[in-house]
């Protein structure tokens, strides 16, 4: 099951709106969750069913996932999951790295920017 969040920043107001997780039709080779893409400057997010990691706005293959300390303080309490076991993908409400001011205070699932939440099958 898909759903959405929000990644908003604290410091200069950057906010996102992402799709995150699969559907019942390709979770099995679909899982798009966060990352920040050096060529988009932005959080967007990746297959992370496949491998290498590419930004599904410009495709671009540097990109930084969520667990990386370039982009996390390694902080917080998980609150956004997808999957079960060791492969399973997950947010904290934690410090992340803003792309637009390189403030550690994005955050996640704080809808800030009052977006509608969905869930998808």
């Amino acid at each position: 099951m898909g759903f959405s969040t929000d990644a908003h920043c604290f410091a200069c107001g950057y906010d996102i709106f992402l799709m995150l997780g699969g559907n019942r039709a390709n979770h099995t080779t679909y899982a798009a969750w966060p990352v920040t893409c050096k060529m988009c400057a932005a959080v967007t997010t990746a297959n992370f069913k496949q491998s290498p990691l590419t930004c599904q706005e410009c495709d671009s293959g540097d990109v930084i996932p969520p667990i990386d300390p370039q982009w996390w303080k390694g902080d917080g309490d998980v609150n956004e999951n997808w999957g079960m076991g060791r492969n399973a993908l997950t947010l904290t409400n934690g410090h992340y790295r803003c792309p637009k001011c390189d403030e550690f205070e994005l955050r996640f699932g704080t809808n800030a920017g009052n977006h509608a939440m969905i869930m998808s099958d």
